[in-house]
């Protein structure tokens, strides 16, 4: 193998590793926003419920079971809109470490070049 083709080679691997982890940022970004969306969702809840529970307490009578059930339809789709999020963040978490290990499986494979390489060199 001449010296061109090395250089290429070890370019190209170069290359895919860069875009691996370039990948993995972007997954490590898309993480925080989610992270950031929770939190936004959390405080929002929190202040849904307050304001529920304000309702509750300052209302006719016969208008709390109406409040009651606006309230426990607001609790079941922020606990199903939390699951989603929770789910996003477990397909982003796998998705960053099958970069981990695509990027480990390249370096193996360079390593493994330069190694033939060398022995290529020393055998000549």
């Amino acid at each position: 193998m001449n010296d061109i083709d090395y250089d290429q080679k070890n370019y190209q691997f170069r290359m895919r590793i860069e875009q691996l982890q370039e990948n993995q940022l972007g997954i490590k970004k898309e993480q925080r926003q989610v992270e950031e969306q929770q939190e936004a969702f959390f405080y929002l809840q929190r202040k849904e419920q307050q304001a529920y529970e304000f309702v509750l307490n300052s209302c006719e009578a016969e208008e709390r079971v109406f409040y009651q059930d606006r309230g426990d339809e607001s609790l079941y789709l922020a606990k199903k809109s939390q699951q989603e999020l929770e789910e996003q963040q477990v397909e982003l978490e796998k998705e960053y470490r099958l970069l981990l290990d695509q990027e480990e499986s390249v370096s193996e494979e360079q390593t493994s070049f330069w190694k033939r390489k060398e022995g290529e060199s020393n055998g000549t």
